[in-house]
C-alpha cells in the first residue's frame, strides 16, 4: 500500500524550468501548456512541481525539490521569510530583484529600458514598522500577519528594519505586562531614531488601564478614540533635500529616506526651474508641494487627510480631489498626481488637463490603468522605477506625460 502511494505521489510531479518572476513575488511557468505560478521561485530554477491550485485560466504550483538552482537565486536572511507575508523576494540577489521590477514597470506599461534606481541600503533601510497585536492571557503578543492571512508571525528579527534580536525580545516580554482588559483590537509601531526606539500604540475602543514609557524606548504614545497618551520622546522628523518634515507618530512618513530623496529631487528636476502653475494632487504632508515651491514654482496641494501635519510653506487645500479640483477654475501648467494603491478615480480623470502630468505610482497595475485611460490624451515621455522596499514585490514608478494637444507649447 505505501509503495502505491508514493507512485502516485511522484507520477503527479512535474519537472519544469522557472522563467521570470512577475509582480506579486510568483515565478513564471508553463505546465501542459497552461500558465503556472510558483511561489518562492527563482528565474533560472529547474525543479519538481506540485500543483496546489487549479483555475480557470492559470493553476498555481509548490516547489518540492530544486534540481538545479537559478543564478539569482540565494539563502534568505530572515528566519521567518516563507511564513511572515512582509517580504517576497529574500531568496533572490539584489541584482535579479532589480531586473524583476523592472519588468513588472515594463510589462505593466509596456514600455522598454525603464531605467530602475537602487537602494542604498539593502536590509536595514526601513524607517518605521507596524505590528498587529493580539490579547494574551493578561498583556498582548505582537506580530505580522502571515502568508495564511491569518496567523500572528512573532519575530525574532526583522532584518528590514531591525537585527537587534535582543530588542525584540525585550518589546515582547515588556508587551506581556501592558492589561488588555476591555481592548477589542490594537497595532503598534516602531520608529527609529538615533537615540533610540519610538513606540506608538493604537487601540480601540479606549486605552489600557495602566499606560507608561515602555523600558525598552526613549517614547511611548498610546491613542485612541477615548484619548491619547504620551510618554518621553515621542516627536518624529527627517530631513528631505534640506527641508525640515516633522511627523506625528500617527501620521504619514517615508521609510527609505535616502531613495525617498532622490525620486523627490527626480521629480523636481523633471518640472524644472522655469516658474510654472502647479496642482500637486494626493499631497501628503506637503513635501513635493514646499520643494516646488522653494524653486520658484506656484504650488497648490491637495490632500483629504487634514490631521497630517504639514510641511512649513507648503499652500495645501483640505478635501477630496474630486470636490476641490473643480472648484478652483483654472488649469495649472503641471500637475502631481501621487494618488493611493487604487489610483485614479474615473472622476478625476477628466479633469486633468494640464500640458504635462507627471504621475507617481507604487502599483504598477493600476499605473497601466490610468494610463490607458489618459491615452487619448496623454504620452507617456519618461519613466524611471525607484527600489523603495528591497526584499518586497513593491516597486515605485515615476511618469512623465505629455499633453498631446499641447505638446509642442
Amino acid at each position: 500500500m505505501s509503495s502505491l502511494i508514493n507512485q502516485a505521489s511522484s507520477s503527479s510531479l512535474k519537472t519544469s524550468n522557472l522563467s521570470k518572476v512577475v509582480f506579486g513575488g510568483r515565478a513564471l511557468t508553463r505546465i501542459d501548456g497552461c500558465v503556472t505560478f510558483v511561489p518562492f521561485g527563482a528565474p533560472g530554477d529547474h525543479v519538481e512541481l506540485t500543483i496546489t491550485q487549479k483555475k480557470k485560466n492559470y493553476q498555481i504550483a509548490q516547489i518540492k525539490k530544486i534540481l538545479q538552482e537559478g543564478p539569482g537565486r540565494r539563502t534568505p536572511r530572515c528566519p521567518h521569510f516563507k511564513v511572515c507575508a512582509g517580504c517576497q523576494l529574500q531568496h533572490l540577489d539584489y541584482s535579479t530583484q532589480l531586473e524583476s521590477k523592472k519588468g513588472f514597470i515594463e510589462e505593466a506599461l509596456h514600455v522598454n529600458h525603464v531605467n530602475i534606481h537602487a537602494s542604498p541600503q539593502e536590509w536595514s533601510y526601513r524607517s518605521h514598522i507596524r505590528f498587529n497585536l493580539q490579547k494574551d492571557a493578561i498583556g498582548f503578543r505582537m506580530g505580522f500577519i502571515g502568508h495564511d492571512n491569518h496567523s500572528l508571525i512573532e519575530p525574532s528579527i526583522c532584518p528590514i528594519f531591525s537585527e537587534d534580536s535582543v530588542f525584540f525580545s525585550t518589546l515582547k516580554q515588556e508587551l506581556l505586562t501592558l492589561p488588555n482588559e476591555g481592548i477589542r483590537s490594537a497595532s503598534l509601531r516602531l520608529f527609529k531614531k538615533k537615540k533610540g526606539m519610538v513606540l506608538a500604540f493604537s487601540f480601540f475602543p479606549k486605552l489600557p488601564k495602566k499606560t507608561f514609557l515602555f523600558p525598552c524606548s526613549i517614547g511611548t504614545a498610546y491613542k485612541s478614540p477615548a484619548g491619547e497618551k504620551y510618554f518621553g520622546e515621542t516627536s518624529l522628523s527627517q530631513k528631505i533635500l534640506g527641508l525640515d518634515v516633522s511627523f506625528s507618530p500617527y501620521g504619514f512618513m517615508q521609510n527609505n529616506l535616502p531613495l525617498s530623496a532622490k525620486l523627490y529631487q527626480t521629480l523636481v528636476n523633471w518640472v524644472g526651474d522655469v516658474p510654472q502653475k502647479i496642482f500637486d494632487l494626493y499631497c501628503g504632508v506637503g513635501i513635493t508641494t514646499a520643494l516646488l515651491s522653494q524653486r520658484g514654482h506656484d504650488v497648490l496641494g491637495i490632500e483629504l487627510n487634514r490631521s497630517l501635519s504639514p510641511c512649513e510653506n507648503a499652500q495645501i487645500r483640505y478635501g477630496s480631489v474630486e470636490k476641490i479640483l473643480p472648484k478652483i477654475g483654472r488649469t495649472p501648467d503641471v500637475t502631481l498626481v501621487n494618488p493611493p494603491r487604487t489610483g485614479l478615480s474615473k472622476e478625476v480623470l477628466p479633469l486633468l488637463n494640464s500640458s504635462r502630468l507627471l504621475y507617481v505610482s507604487c502599483m504598477p497595475s493600476t499605473l497601466a490603468r490610468d494610463l490607458q485611460r489618459l491615452a487619448s490624451r496623454y504620452r507617456i515621455k519618461r519613466v524611471e522605477g525607484f527600489d523603495l522596499f528591497p526584499q518586497t514585490t513593491h516597486v515605485e514608478s515615476l511618469v512623465l506625460l505629455e499633453h498631446i494637444e499641447q505638446k509642442k507649447l
